[in-house]
């Protein structure tokens, strides 16, 4: 169990499945997939741990100094993996996916 009161293959999986990763053609974070795959009462438990893990992603300034796309992602995670070396790489992945598509 990770620091997050759910072991992190979970958190990892949570984060998956709010942002559409793999399963839409765009960032869809929706909160309504977390209930659809979780549960209610564990949904409410996770969101909130998913959206602190966004919000850390998403204050990387790689968006400001990267020079493109595939750079930003990249310098972008490795910022977040530093912080968050207990994530799985899915996860990450998601999560940089979100953060390029909005900053192109």
């Amino acid at each position: 169990m990770g620091r997050y009161g759910h072991p992190m293959s979970v958190i990892g999986d949570a984060v998956v499945v709010w942002t559409g990763y793999g399963s839409s053609s765009r960032p869809e974070r929706d909160e309504r997939r977390l209930v659809e795959r979780f549960g209610a009462e564990s949904a409410a438990d996770l969101f909130p741990k998913v959206r602190a893990l966004y919000d850390d992603f998403y204050a990387s300034d790689a968006r400001l100094t990267a020079p493109d796309l595939v750079s930003m992602g990249t310098s972008a995670a490795s910022r977040f993996r530093e912080l968050h070396p207990d994530i799985p790489e899915e996860a990450i992945q998601a999560l940089a996916w979100c953060y390029t598509f909005d900053y192109k």
